[in-house]
């Protein structure tokens, strides 16, 4: 091998090794996937509930939550639920609802037993955005453990230009701080790397390939 061959290899290296940096970030480190299962998410304005007082139809229906955080119930008027569970929603509907007594001070002696169900209907506070290389971007809802490949398939799946492994996930975090993740979705896609759990107001960015 001549002295000009290796010198012309070595510099096609060189440039891909470039190339291959510019176009595939080394991102923010990836946070523990620990994360999405460990932190109840509640609700937030503009949800939807579905509240059902069982054989009290005139107290049953969708309720949606305003943007202080409270939803007008029959009766109770003004009732928070921000950052609430379901379940938590259902209790204190229950107590308000029932009678009056020094275990339930707040008691509106509505009903004498209520009986209360609530569900979320709609999730409107909490939402993802997906840009780029992908068939339908736009905004979605985030879901409980929503993960990347389940962001990319809610918009479609990749178009043929997509650099399937070094998509992008921007976050800012409580602190204001914003991260970039770069994240291989082909290798995730293919049992190689682990998924991704997307934060509500996440954005994913999938680039076009330069290849």
């Amino acid at each position: 091998m001549t002295s000009h061959l290796v010198r012309s290899l070595f510099a096609c290296l060189v440039l891909g090794s470039l190339a291959t940096g510019c176009r595939r970030p080394m991102g923010a480190p990836l946070p523990t996937r620990s994360t999405c299962r460990t932190r109840a998410l509640g609700l937030g304005a503009r949800d939807v509930l579905s509240i059902t007082v069982f054989n009290e139809t005139n107290l049953s229906g969708d309720f949606r939550v305003g943007e202080d955080g409270a939803i007008q119930f029959p009766y109770l008027g003004q009732v928070s639920v921000l950052h609430l569970q379901a379940g938590e929603i259902a209790e204190i509907l229950r107590h308000r609802l029932g009678e009056r007594s020094s275990d339930n001070p707040a008691g509106q002696n509505v009903l004498r037993d209520p009986s209360v169900r609530v569900e979320t209907r709609e999730i409107n506070s909490r939402r993802i955005s997906v840009f780029g290389q992908v068939q339908h971007p736009g905004v979605f809802p985030h879901q409980q453990c929503i993960t990347l490949t389940q962001a990319i398939s809610l918009s479609g799946g990749f178009t043929a230009l997509a650099d399937k492994n070094a998509v992008r996930v921007t976050r800012v975090d409580a602190t204001g701080t914003r991260r970039t993740f770069v994240l291989r979705a082909e290798d995730i896609a293919e049992g190689r790397a682990p998924d991704f759990d997307l934060d509500p107001d996440d954005v994913v960015f999938v680039p076009e390939s330069l290849t």
